[in-house]
């Protein structure tokens, strides 16, 4: 048996967590949780508080999120499962890497549905009041700031620093704040445009059409035994923008380690869980680290079943190998190509349950503030794939790394969870499940995500400090070079963002301890 002892963290308590009777809130941003908080006491639903969060996300965490950025989410209202994507399309224009947002089509597409019950104006108004009067740097933003001061143009030099070139104590951002005005008093998203082009033509060509519908993909979905043996199910994107799928293939995989008595040490299991996910990266059908196409045509129409039966039986082939033919093993994968230097930048999470309704969104621009350049006060989104030059066959749309998530138990939805931090995301999320699924543990999801984790990167394993002593002496006996990290944001292991419904039938929200985010 696993002692649970060796697992938890060693004096590490949940960075943020709360119990509510009707809802949950966990994001990146104190500002963001607190905006959806006030427009679900002005009446609002799930997909307002997540507008709300989105727009403060767009004023106090700029680096990461944009409304020239991309979103991908899965939700549960009414009933109804869907999956919206609104990720950011190519531009024909030549040696551009600005591509065509989608945040702002997903922002009318929930109203033109129905989704919304509240005005725009009062979804954007919490973002305003911060963008007008001014907000504290975040840690992740001087973070952001200091890594990218170098190459920011001048415009959003002016936004964040001094004229000492230093972070400024207190942010403005009124073009931002005038740009939401515009979003609020928009009837659609071709009006929006025209609104801004006409007072400011900034990067665009004049024939530049940046409308960008969304779409309602498919969702992908897996049945997989929890703890006590019950059945749960668990929803993800399934578009090809996102790593959704490949998620849910790391808990079946976790499963089938547990059910083949792979796991009967915690040592080894951390070996496992390594193994599983180098391969589960090397399976992706995209480069690690660039997201250039392996194939012509990617894709993630696949059987979750049969591929976590194929990556477990290498996983266990590997174990038992020597330490010799293990580490050549994986010298040919990306995870011992010394060339692959993965990313450190993040994403930014929504996750938001009330009564019934639940949803899990993820948006991002690319790097840190994106293309580095700015219109309207905010960074414009970054094309991966302009940059590359690369583009599999039909392309219209980048590839991310989003993969939000929810847990259905019992018919009913009980955990709703997202991850940043680009391919930290795939690991983050797949730990999680992993101590779920692979180690049987029945603590709440909000306490999980406070024990110190483990990540292959860039030809090491990047460990909490205070990470079992006995399984890191292990996974150095094997051939792994570990590299201790603290519970920070300069090199995590993912932030992770959740809200659980318990059997009791309140709700628990978490947040990472190397986070600076909120939980209500």
């Amino acid at each position: 048996m696993i002692n649970s002892d060796e697992i938890a963290a060693h004096g590490q308590s949940v960075h943020n967590e709360i119990w509510n009777n009707d809802f949950g809130i966990s994001t990146n941003q104190p500002a963001a949780t607190s905006a959806a908080n006030a427009v679900r006491l002005q009446g609002g639903g799930v997909f307002d508080m997540y507008l709300a969060a989105l727009a403060c996300a767009w004023v106090t965490d700029p680096a990461n999120c944009s409304p020239y950025g991309r979103m991908q989410g899965v939700f549960s209202c009414g009933g109804v499962v869907g999956c919206l994507s609104a990720a950011t399309r190519i531009r024909s224009a030549a040696n551009s890497t600005v591509p065509v947002p989608g945040n702002i089509a997903a922002w009318f597409w929930f109203r033109d549905t129905g989704r919304l019950r509240l005005s725009f104006r009062d979804l954007v108004a919490p973002a305003i009041s911060a963008a007008e009067n001014g907000f504290t740097p975040s840690r992740a933003l001087a973070i952001a700031v200091h890594a990218s001061s170098r190459d920011l143009s001048q415009d959003l030099r002016t936004i964040y620093l001094d004229e000492s070139g230093n972070l400024r104590s207190v942010v403005r951002n009124p073009c931002l704040a005038e740009l939401l005005r515009v979003l609020a008093g928009s009837a659609d998203e071709k009006q929006f445009w025209q609104a801004l082009r006409s007072r400011d033509p900034g990067p665009w060509r004049s024939d530049d059409k940046l409308e960008n519908p969304v779409s309602e993909v498919s969702w992908s979905s897996l049945l997989v035994a929890g703890p006590d043996g019950n059945t749960e199910r668990l929803l993800s994107t399934g578009n090809l923008e996102t790593w959704g799928t490949w998620t849910l293939v790391g808990a079946a995989i976790a499963a089938k380690l547990r059910s083949c008595g792979a796991l009967d040490n915690f040592a080894r299991a951390a070996e496992a869980y390594v193994l599983s996910t180098i391969l589960l990266l090397e399976r992706i059908p995209f480069v690690v680290g660039s997201l250039e196409p392996k194939v012509c045509r990617p894709s993630v129409d696949l059987d979750i079943t049969s591929e976590a039966e194929e990556i477990t039986q290498r996983v266990v082939h590997l174990m038992n190998a020597s330490v010799d033919t293990l580490q050549e093993e994986l010298g040919k994968t990306y995870f011992g190509d010394p060339g692959i230097h993965t990313d450190d930048t993040n994403t930014n999470v929504f996750t938001v349950a009330c009564g019934d309704d639940v949803l899990s969104f993820t948006t991002s621009i690319g790097p840190w503030f994106g293309s580095k350049r700015s219109w309207w006060g905010a960074g414009l989104g970054f094309s991966y794939v302009m940059k590359s030059g690369s583009m599999f066959e039909g392309q219209t749309h980048d590839v991310t790394e989003m993969s939000p998530l929810i847990i259905e138990l019992g018919g009913w939805h009980r955990v709703a969870i997202g991850a940043a931090g680009s391919e930290r995301i795939l690991g983050a999320l797949t730990y999680l499940l992993f101590q779920r699924f692979g180690l049987g543990l029945r603590d709440d999801m909000a306490r999980l995500i406070s024990n110190p984790r483990i990540f292959p990167k860039d030809g090491k394993i990047r460990v909490h400090r205070d990470f079992c002593h006995t399984t890191r002496l292990h996974l150095e006996s094997r051939g792994f070079a570990l590299a201790l990290v603290e519970y920070d944001l300069e090199r995590h292991l993912g932030i992770v963002n959740l809200v659980e419904r318990l059997d009791s039938g309140k709700f628990r929200s978490g947040t990472d301890p190397s986070g600076d985010g909120w939980a209500i």
